[in-house]
């Protein structure tokens, strides 16, 4: 049995441009649920992410729309994933959730690789090489026997790591 490992780290996190003196305010989004803090979808926002395989380093860049309230996009390349923001957490738009609600140990859900997604921390640190932060949910989804998947969402942040696990 072969384990293969594929990391994820957050490198950078840019905020939207600063507007032009004439320009609107930015659109501030009521809150739908306590998740939304840690999964937030700033329109303009860019996630610079490290990626590791199998020794091999790469880069991906992850851009943020955010059309109204409940709808927010994450492109990387040219794949949109889209996301809804309600009462119960924030899920991919007509599937799983990425975050559900009440944030606490052992919530758990359907994930989104056809395992069962539960909270094993609500105060997690996470030390990739954008800094380090403290107070994250962790989530692991058991693939069983495939796959492990552990993510790290930050208050303010989002998604600063992921771990993905394989047995091959």
């Amino acid at each position: 049995m072969k384990r293969l490992v594929f990391v994820l780290g957050l490198v950078a996190c840019k905020g939207p441009e600063a507007p032009a003196a004439e320009a609107p305010a930015a659109t501030t989004w009521p809150v739908t649920s306590a998740a939304d803090r840690f999964f937030p979808l700033e329109a303009g926002r860019l996630y610079h992410y490290v990626t590791e395989e199998a020794g091999e380093t790469g880069m991906l860049v992850a851009n943020v729309g955010r059309t109204d309230a409940t709808h927010g996009t994450l492109r990387i390349g040219n794949l949109d994933k889209r996301f809804v923001y309600d009462a119960k957490g924030i899920s991919y738009e007509g599937g799983a959730y990425v975050l559900q609600v009440p944030l606490a140990v052992g919530t758990s859900w359907s994930g989104e690789h056809g395992g069962t997604t539960r909270i094993t921390s609500t105060d997690a640190q996470a030390a990739v090489p954008a800094g380090t932060y403290g107070s994250c949910i962790e989530t692991v989804e058991e693939v069983v026997p495939a796959a492990r998947y552990t993510n790290v969402y930050c208050p303010g942040i989002g998604l600063v790591s992921v771990e993905v696990m394989r047995v091959v």
